[in-house]
């Protein structure tokens, strides 16, 4: 197994139902290029934008069969099998490190307090709520899991299904990505960056919507646009410099270099 330390036994069958909300985020430095399964090719740091967030109850029961994840689901009251592709190649990617969800029947029920596919990372929300109803589930089974273990394995799950989604678990600032400026950093899963200078701990974002129109070129198709590029490689340095030089002007509370540098 490629990541046993997020492997728990097989799980008993549950029935029962969770919530949970979920922000998006809006990168400083931004990651574009994956590699792998759903790994960055440069580090990245981003505010969370909590009420610009998704909310998912999932509801479960066991089922006779365990061949694959089986599963309904209702955005905004409607069904939505748009959704069906990414969200069953999600489940394939995660079952091998939550196998009880083979067990049950889930019933999702999402919906998000902005426009999906509209530049605003919906996606992130909405895998980081999904998973934190997965975790949930798996706490219901083993509530020897702490808090800290539950939040890192749900960072971890919902990058399989949306790679910035890694950093819509806590807030109201993470980091994902290696990075030597970040004790803890790791590719894996985000991690909260709390080193952060008072002047930017009341920081808010003004999201002006132009137009609740879907965006013509996919994230997906975005970072697909990295592989062979012909500056990729000095755009994943120059990130990865930024990254550096982000962490000292947020922790000194440097505001003009912030604005600078982010812009």
């Amino acid at each position: 197994m490629e990541h046993p330390e997020f492997l728990f036994d097989a799980s008993p069958k549950l029935e029962g139902e969770t919530t949970w909300q979920a922000p998006s985020n809006i990168a400083l430095v931004k990651y574009w290029g994956k590699h792998g399964v759903q790994l960055p090719k440069n580090p990245s740091v981003s505010f969370t934008l909590s009420t610009a967030c998704t909310t998912t109850t999932v509801a479960f029961q066991p089922k006779a069969t365990e061949d694959k994840v089986s599963f309904e689901l209702l955005f905004e009251g409607q069904a939505a099998p748009a959704f069906h592709p990414k969200l069953a190649a999600f489940f394939e990617r995660i079952t091998p490190y939550v196998p009880f969800l083979r067990q049950h029947q889930l019933h999702i029920t999402t919906s998000n307090s902005f426009p999906h596919s509209s530049g605003i990372a919906s996606s992130a929300s909405a895998m980081a709520a999904l998973a934190l109803n997965i975790m949930s589930m798996e706490q219901m089974a083993h509530p020897e899991l702490s808090e800290t273990a539950m939040l890192r394995k749900a960072s971890f799950l919902a990058r399989l299904g949306s790679g910035s989604a890694a950093r819509s678990i806590t807030g109201p600032m993470v980091v994902w990505g290696v990075h030597d400026a970040y004790p803890g950093s790791s590719s894996l899963f985000g991690v909260p960056f709390e080193a952060v200078h008072p002047v930017f701990q009341s920081y808010q974002d003004t999201i002006l919507l132009v137009d609740k129109g879907q965006k013509k070129v996919s994230s997906t198709l975005g970072h697909n646009l990295m592989h062979q590029h012909p500056y990729a490689t000095q755009r994943f340095q120059q990130a990865d410099d930024h990254m550096g030089a982000l962490e000292s002007i947020l922790r000194e509370g440097e505001v003009e270099a912030f604005c600078t540098l982010v812009e």
